[in-house]
């Protein structure tokens, strides 16, 4: 059996691995995610994070072209396994890392799991423009402290108003009790 070691808050990083066995084997574990672990040999934490498909299912845009537009694998990493990956057939699980993070994991793969690659994410950062517009520089849209506004003579007027009507019903209430 083989051992694979998810570090501990691990982020944008998808495993791919060969199934091999009968697509009525295969569709259980897809469906079944008590099999999806036994399968791992660990339970993930999320289980929209495994995915267990045929390859077929991708058509022509292929395992490479998923890793790609439907994971955003790094092009360096899908370049290097290129062959294989289109040389697969049957049916494929995939772990991205979101499955056991922050904890990490041990993976302890059934017999028929075979690991194909890791696949990183393309940091989004990276290809961010820097920005320099002066608006865009820290603390610039903060104006001047502003005075506190001066207190309305209206709000004043209500308050004398409101003390002379609870007073007239007061002493309406006295008058009635004598």
């Amino acid at each position: 059996m083989t051992t694979i070691e998810i570090p501990p808050h691990e982020f944008g990083v998808t495993r791919v691995f060969s199934l091999s066995m009968t697509s009525r084997e295969a569709q259980a574990v897809k469906n079944d995610p008590h099999l999806r672990a036994k399968a791992l040999g660990a339970a993930p934490r999320s289980e929209s994070s495994v995915e267990v498909f045929a390859i077929a299912d991708l058509g022509d845009l292929g395992l490479a072209g998923y890793l790609r537009d439907g994971v955003d694998a790094a092009p360096e990493d899908i370049a290097k396994d290129r062959a294989r990956l289109a040389a697969l057939e049957g049916w494929v699980l995939i772990v991205h890392s979101s499955a056991f993070s922050p904890e990490g994991a041990t993976l302890t793969l059934m017999a028929e799991m075979t690991p194909i690659g890791t696949y990183r994410q393309v940091d989004a950062a990276r290809s961010a423009e820097r920005v320099t517009a002066e608006t865009a520089k820290p603390y610039s849209g903060h104006a001047a402290p502003l005075a506190p506004p001066e207190r309305a003579q209206v709000r004043s007027s209500a308050s004398w108003i409101l003390l002379a009507l609870a007073l007239a019903f007061a002493g309406l209430g006295l008058w009635a009790f004598l």
